[in-house]
């Protein structure tokens, strides 16, 4: 059976194609049904999202999302495609690479992604935007040819680790459930070394009491959102944060590491208290009195050594 660069959402195994076309099948025997040629890939919890009230004006109005799209484009006084470039821009495309769009909605963003030379891997929760999506690439005579679309939740990737060069989302984080799960969860299929571009509504902070920020937050309670940095995983590197559109709207960029960052924890410092990272943090005792503290310290300047190396020399004659 032909493999369809899909996987299974619950053990990231490859999918492929049923003898009938209707699914896509796990070797554990997961099914996933192909509606209308796009494959829907979600898991129960997924499937109720997508029926929950946060995407029931993408359901049911999604035929009207394009037209509020031109809207905020017009009155925030800017020019979408320039816009688009420039979230296009901060993905540092390299040609060939792979791209996961988390959240393509209508598919505005995916053809500069294609137009760059990418492998595009555009999803969204919900099938109505998908299908939407792709007639716009097609009545636009956009190549495609580099293109899945796919119907997923992006707290449940339908991918394995480190599977994409760049991820992408904007516009919808803020209604996302759990946020630091998905970012999480968009950054474990990106492999080390790879960007992840996520961004939203959000008055910048310093526009957050101005009539501009008021305006927009009367008319839209989503401009009240912040850029949810503290959501972004510890192995994130290079992390930065851009507002565009007037500032309305935040922009956030790392690139993929592994672990926290290190630090030399030996490196021992200058100056009257001395020590290291190590010996301060991984080697702290029980307190004493501050006039004891005092007499170590002034013991340890007049020999014109720090406190650290005077106490470690007293505790070893003390115990040998």
């Amino acid at each position: 059976m032909k493999e369809t660069g899909f996987f299974c959402p619950r053990t990231h195994e490859p999918l492929v194609i049923s003898a009938d076309g209707r699914f896509l099948e796990s070797p554990a025997g997961d099914r996933y049904p192909v509606i209308d040629g796009i494959p829907s890939l979600l898991l129960a919890a997924g499937q109720d999202e997508a029926r929950g009230d946060r995407n029931k004006y993408y359901r049911e109005r999604a035929a009207e999302y394009d037209a509020g799209n031109d809207v905020m484009f017009r009155m925030l006084l800017c020019e979408e495609e320039q816009t688009r470039e420039q979230l296009t821009d901060f993905l540092e495309i390299a040609r060939g690479d792979r791209i996961l769009e988390v959240g393509c909605g209508t598919c505005r963003d995916t053809r500069h992604f294609l137009k760059r030379g990418a492998q595009v891997y555009a999803g969204d929760i919900n099938r109505e935007m998908v299908h939407i999506g792709r007639d716009r690439l097609e009545t636009a005579e956009v190549d495609t040819s580099a293109l899945k679309l796919f119907v997923a939740d992006a707290g449940k990737l339908p991918f394995p680790d480190g599977f994409f060069d760049r991820a992408f989302h904007f516009g919808g984080l803020n209604l996302f459930p759990d946020i630091r799960a998905s970012v999480a969860e968009i950054a474990r299929v990106v492999k080390p070394g790879g960007r992840v571009v996520l961004g939203d509504e959000g008055v910048g902070a310093w526009l957050g009491e101005t009539e501009f920020g008021k305006i927009l937050k009367n008319s839209n309670p989503l401009f009240h959102h912040q850029a949810p940095l503290d959501k972004i995983p510890t192995h994130a590197r290079n992390v930065s944060c851009h507002w565009i559109l007037n500032g309305s709207f935040y922009v956030m960029v790392f690139d993929v590491g592994t672990g926290e960052p290190q630090l030399d924890l030996d490196i021992e410092f200058p100056g009257w208290r001395g020590g290291s990272h190590r010996k301060r943090y991984f080697g702290r005792l029980e307190g004493v009195s501050p006039e004891l503290r005092d007499q170590a310290v002034k013991a340890a300047a007049a020999e014109g050594i720090s406190v650290v190396s005077w106490l470690e020399r007293a505790l070893r004659r003390a115990l040998d």
